[in-house]
């Protein structure tokens, strides 16, 4: 990795850290080692070597709670690159309509971040997944909203009555431009209670 001052991990846990954005030791220290843990090819014995480099350094990862769940989270950076390539590549008839509503997604507050998840763009706050498209739909853009804390969230589009989720459709243009409002409100109303804790 170029420019990096990660101590030798091996390539895996190189290819994971690098994947998720992190090209220096510093940036390690806004992540917890059980978040880092998560990350496909980060094994015990390379987050041992990272937690002594940063202790050399007089670093360490960030504090997690006491007992804190392990959790699947979003990037903690946002891949815009992965995306855009991803979307240059899709094959879908309603790719114009899956940029409309993911430029309203990222509008709604600076701090979402968007990767790639389910073979789809899929968005999180803070690491705190928000929503995430349904691409195997093709006659209308179909959204998941995956977050314990959706039900909570009370809006005209939001649809189903599951534990933990909830949809959102969107046939056309025309109809995205008339629920605009709705869908930026339903992902404020959610960023707020993630930030209420």
């Amino acid at each position: 990795m170029p420019n990096s001052n990660f101590p030798k991990i091996g390539a895996p846990a190189t290819r994971a850290l690098e994947a998720a954005g992190y090209t220096n030791l510093k940036q390690l220290t806004k992540v917890t080692e059980a978040e880092l843990a998560q990350l496909h090819g980060m094994g015990p014995k390379a987050l041992g070597i990272l937690r002594e480099a940063l202790q050399v350094e007089g670093l360490s990862f960030k504090q997690g709670g006491a007992g804190e769940k392990l959790r699947k989270k979003g990037s903690p950076v946002s891949r815009t690159d992965k995306v855009e390539i991803f979307l240059r590549e899709l094959s879908h008839p309603l790719t114009a309509e899956v940029e409309a509503v993911r430029s309203i997604i990222k509008s709604v507050n600076k701090d979402i971040n968007e990767e790639i998840k389910w073979k789809a763009p899929s968005f999180n706050y803070k690491g705190e997944y928000l929503v995430t498209f349904n691409l195997w739909e093709t006659k209308r853009i179909f959204l998941v909203f995956h977050n314990a804390l959706i039900p909570r969230v009370k809006s005209k589009i939001l649809e189903g009555d599951y534990k933990d989720r909830r949809k959102a459709y969107f046939t056309d243009m025309q109809d995205i431009r008339a629920k605009k409002t709705l869908l930026e409100k339903a992902l404020k109303d959610l960023i707020e209670l993630i930030e209420l804790g």
